[in-house]
This record gives C-alpha cells, structure tokens and sequence, in this order.
C-alpha cells in the first residue's frame, strides 16, 4: 500500500505495510495519528492533522 503525503513543507511518498483495507486506514487517520511500518523497514508516525492532503493507494510504487 502507498500513502502519499501532502504538506505546507513538502510531498512525501511511503511504501506501507498496512493489514486492513485503504477505508480502514482511512479511519484510523480520521481518528488520530498513525503509526506505521514502511516496506524498508523503518518506522513512521502520521499524524494528519499536519497534512494538507493524505493520498492512500493500494499498490506499492515499487
């Protein structure tokens, strides 16, 4: 799953692993941040009340 993020500062792009659906993950995010493993490895926190525009897309850009 990619989610792609939009901000005042810049436009970010993470491949995500995400256990449920892009609805599910849509809800989370309505109702918090998000903690989130990356396709990498590494780890992100998401908090959408900084993003201008979260993108959510099923396939990965890899």
């Amino acid at each position: 799953m990619t989610i792609i993020i939009i901000t005042n500062y810049g436009c970010y792009t993470y491949d995500v692993k995400y256990n449920g659906s892009r609805e599910e993950l849509a809800n989370a995010l309505d109702n918090g941040p998000v903690y989130l493993e990356t396709l990498g490895g590494s780890n992100i926190f998401i908090n959408p009340i900084n993003a201008v525009i979260i993108e959510i897309r099923n396939t990965p850009l890899k």
